[in-house]
C-alpha cells in the first residue's frame, strides 16, 4: 500500500512539474529577470499537494532543466538559468512550495489561508532571488530590491489572486488523494 502512495505521489508531481514547464512558456521581458507564469504554477502545487509531492514537483522541473531540456522560461536550460540571474527563483520555488503546503497543510483550505500562505511563499521565493542577484549581477541590496522585487509585487499579487481562485475551482470538482490539509 505504501508503495502504491509514493507511486501516485510521483504521478501527481510529474504532471504538476509538466503544468510547471508549461506555466514557464508564459514570459514577458522585463530586464535581468522575466515576468513568468512559474510563479503561478508553483502556487498552485504548494495550495493542491502535500510538502513532499510538492517538493518532488519542483525537484523534477528543475532536473528536466538541469538535463537540458528547454523548461525554463524564455526556454533557458541547465546552468544558464540555474546558476545565472534567475537561480535565486527557480531555488526559491522549494522554499516557496514547502512553506506554503507545510501551513496549509494545518488548516482549512478557505480563501484567507490559500491567500495568506502563498503570499507568504511568494515573498520568500522574491526575497531570495533578489538575494541571488546580489551575487550573480554584483547588485547592491537596494538595486537587487528594485529590480528583483518591487517590479513583481503587483504581477505577483493578481497570480495570489489567480491561485486562489483556480485552486478554489479545482477543489469544487476534484479530489487529490495526496492534497494538503482539509478541505
Amino acid at each position: 500500500m505504501n508503495s502504491n502512495k509514493s507511486l501516485l505521489s510521483w504521478i501527481l508531481a510529474s504532471q504538476f512539474a509538466a503544468i510547471l514547464v508549461v506555466c514557464s512558456k508564459i514570459t514577458v521581458p522585463l530586464g535581468p529577470i522575466p515576468l513568468t507564469g512559474q510563479t503561478l504554477a508553483v502556487g498552485i502545487i504548494a495550495s493542491l499537494l502535500t510538502v513532499r509531492t510538492g517538493q518532488k514537483a519542483i525537484f523534477l522541473y528543475l532536473l528536466l532543466g538541469l538535463i537540458w531540456l528547454p523548461v525554463f522560461a524564455g526556454s533557458s536550460t541547465s546552468l544558464a538559468a540555474l546558476f545565472g540571474p534567475t537561480a535565486g527563483y527557480l531555488w526559491g520555488f522549494f522554499v516557496y512550495v514547502t512553506l506554503t503546503a507545510w501551513w496549509l497543510e494545518k488548516r482549512k483550505k478557505t480563501i484567507a489561508a490559500l491567500l495568506t500562505a502563498n503570499l507568504f511563499g511568494s515573498i520568500l521565493q522574491l526575497i531570495m532571488g533578489s538575494l541571488w542577484l546580489i551575487v550573480s549581477n554584483q547588485l547592491s541590496l537596494t538595486n537587487a530590491f528594485l529590480v528583483g522585487f518591487l517590479p513583481f509585487l503587483i504581477p505577483g499579487f493578481i497570480k495570489l489572486i489567480m491561485v486562489v481562485a483556480i485552486v478554489q475551482l479545482i477543489q469544487q470538482r476534484v479530489s487529490l488523494p495526496l492534497g494538503s490539509g482539509t478541505n
